[in-house]
């Protein structure tokens, strides 16, 4: 479909209707929207048309008056239709419908103010989206420069059902800032001064095209953003370099806990020394049944037979505490003798998060239990291929596979939460995709095609319900909202899928969830105070991913999507999935601690070390947060560390002479 400019600042498709209205840029000028003349001010505009429905404005704005003039820049359009979807991409899908946070929800706040988000928390800055099934207009700023991307974008009612999609320059956030996890603080406003004479040009990008698939609008300013916002940073060091590192964290966590070996959730450095998380998880977070696959390759590689026993130990500790059905909690300190634990029946009337309890935990998820069978999975066949034979780390992994495949619901698939009676506690969300995941390594390990049945009909599931309205939810624990980690098991469950049965929807259902994963992934560097926390370690954005709407740092979980992505690559010819997967890895491989680098904050880091979330927004978890934004947290967590090891291994030919120049 093509598009065209009309009289008036209309855009419309050039067989179809009119698709929006851009009108000419105006002012905020003391708390009120005025025309720029009405403000003391000039405006002009040029448009030009970039071809398949890219158009790029150039907005200056002068002080013709006497006086310094100080005031926002605005730039809007009108939708020609009411949408049936929108989107700003980390910020709100759709409005933010699904979930118990008190993230923004809608269009409007409470006070029935329009929301106004910060460019730096979009993952595309300051974009909006809106979509019928026919037609998709996608509104942001260019990054040619820090005046143009230092904006901020808001989505709001228009008269007779269509929406306004607007630019501010500069930063606002309003009518609060969302300041930490389900807290408000007082609004942000930067302003333009101009003296008299003076002139402001900024500068934004209005796509208008045919929606991919029903909701998916977006998947049009993804791809063409790999264009206009071109990566321009390479490896930081060689893999072979991030392996022995990586190896080297893991060793470091592996602690004595009652008498057993396990890995510690993380470190964080204190001010009297290392102090290694009180927490022993087996997916998630903590991953101990990966790490412990990690040792047992390193082992092989090495001829440690150290590693091997020290990995041994951890798994044997938690076939230990699986229950008879195959149920397992996720955290190792909440049993408290033998299969013993404290229940702590849950509050009805609180949310998912408030239920959840450290110190006594509360049930089994199906996030940690699908880690647990898939990597258990995984070593064991690693091991059985080495000469290792251990039936009891197949037996544990079936257990699990077997009471999901016996307790599928066509209602709400594998759900969330389960008591170890077999009461399904908590049906909602897409975070039973991880059994998904782990159901697709059971029968390609195992053959038993009960595995490929119901990994074929919970897929079916999560993408009709959840993935096809362009939504995932509650893939963390620690939360209930959209977020972008229950993406990931879709993904591999796709692709997997694809490769075992040729069939050409789970090709169609990995590019889907790929979208809307690439959804929370930067593609700009956003340009940090040169006297902030991550100007000084040298961090940059892109390639990042936003964790979800309810907890908007930036993290590393993209990596786990390098394999999968390159993956894609190969099996539809797009050669930007693999963009994607490089633009992953090199942000994922800052800030990792070594034997030069590992002070961070005038405290050193274990080798190998690196932090959880940069605190690039106004969000965060200190009280300078909404007025410094910028810092690295100290939460020196194990996921980061193993995931990119498992994306090495997965790139590891047979007998462990590793290929990683798809990588480097």
């Amino acid at each position: 479909m093509k598009f065209l400019q009309k009289a008036g600042g209309v855009f419309a498709a050039e067989n179809g209707g009119d698709v929006c209205r851009v009108k000419e840029p105006f002012v905020e000028l003391d708390g009120r929207d005025v025309s720029a003349a009405e403000a003391g001010l000039s405006v002009s505009q040029t448009v030009s048309d970039r071809g398949e429905g890219l158009f790029l404005f150039e907005n200056t704005v002068k002080n013709t008056s006497s006086a310094e003039k100080t005031f926002k820049l605005i730039f809007e359009l009108i939708t020609a239709y009411t949408p049936t979807h929108w989107v700003i991409p980390c910020v709100s899908y759709n409005g933010n419908e699904w979930g118990e946070g008190k993230e923004p929800k809608g269009m409007l706040a409470e006070n029935g103010e329009p929301w106004i988000h910060s460019y730096d928390r979009t993952p595309i800055p300051s974009c909006s989206v809106t979509e019928t099934e026919a037609v998709a207009a996608a509104l942001f700023a260019s990054g040619d420069s820090p005046e143009s991307i230092k904006s901020s974008v808001s989505v709001r009612p228009a008269e007779n059902g269509t929406v306004s999609q607007r630019i501010y320059w500069p930063v606002t956030e309003a009518p609060f800032t969302y300041c930490d996890n389900d807290k408000y603080t007082d609004r942000c406003d930067d302003y333009l001064t101009l003296a008299a004479g003076e002139s402001f040009t900024s500068r934004c990008w209005l796509l208008l095209s045919e929606p991919k698939w029903k909701n998916y609008g977006i998947a049009a300013v993804l791809d063409r953003a790999l264009e206009l916002f071109p990566f321009s940073h390479g490896v930081t060091r060689p893999t072979k370099e991030i392996w022995r590192l990586g190896i080297s964290y893991t060793q470091t966590l592996l602690r004595e806990f009652r008498g057993k070996r396990l890995f510690a959730s993380g470190t964080m450095p204190k001010s009297t020394g290392l102090a290694f998380s009180p927490h022993y998880e087996v997916g998630w977070c903590g991953q101990n049944i990966m790490n412990a696959r990690m040792l047992v390759l390193e082992y092989l590689r090495t001829g440690n037979k150290n590693l091997l026993d020290a990995a041994l130990d951890v798994c044997d500790a938690w076939v230990e505490k699986q229950s008879d059905n195959g149920l397992l909690l996720a955290h190792y300190e909440w049993y408290t003798e033998g299969r013993n634990w404290n229940y702590k029946p849950r509050d009805y009337s609180k949310s998912w998060a408030s239920n959840v309890d450290y110190n006594n935990g509360w049930l089994p998820e199906t996030c940690n239990n699908g880690w647990a069978a898939c990597e258990m999975l995984k070593l064991w066949d690693l091991l059985r291929k080495n000469g290792i034979d251990r039936p009891d780390y197949l037996a544990f992994a079936t257990r699990t596979l077997d009471f999901f495949c016996d307790h599928y619901s066509e209602k709400y698939a594998f759900g969330k939460a389960w008591d170890f009676d077999g009461t399904c506690a908590e049906g909602e969300g897409t975070v039973g995709a991880f059994i998904t995941m782990a159901l697709c390594d059971g029968y390609r390990i195992t053959g038993n095609d009960r595995y490929l049945t119901y990994a074929v009909k919970s897929l079916d599931f999560y993408m009709k319900r959840d993935l096809d309205e362009f939504t995932c939810t509650a893939g963390a624990i620690d939360c209930t909202c959209v977020d972008k980690e229950t993406a990931g098991p879709v993904i591999i469950a796709a692709l997997d899928l694809y490769e075992i049965t040729g069939e050409k929807r789970f090709l169609t259902y990995a590019e889907k969830a790929s979208y809307y994963f690439a959804s929370w992934l930067f593609v700009y560097d956003i340009p940090f105070r040169p006297e902030c926390d991550i100007s000084r370690y040298g961090y940059y954005s892109a390639g990042s991913t936003s964790v979800s709407v309810q907890h908007p740092a930036l993290d590393q979980w993209g990596e786990l999507m390098c394999c999968e992505w390159l993956r894609l690559a190969e099996y539809t010819g797009d050669k930007r999935w693999a963009d994607r997967a490089r633009m992953s890895w090199y942000n994922c491989t800052q800030c990792i601690a070594d034997e030069e680098n590992n002070v961070y904050h005038g405290m050193k880091r274990p080798i190998g070390s690196q932090n959880e979330a940069f605190y690039h927004a106004r969000w965060g978890h200190r009280p300078d947060c909404a007025t410094n934004p910028g810092y690295l947290n100290d939460w020196l967590v194990s996921w980061v560390n193993v995931f990119r090891l498992t994306v090495l291994d997965r790139l590891t030919s047979v007998n462990h002479d590793p290929d990683w120049s798809k990588l480097d």
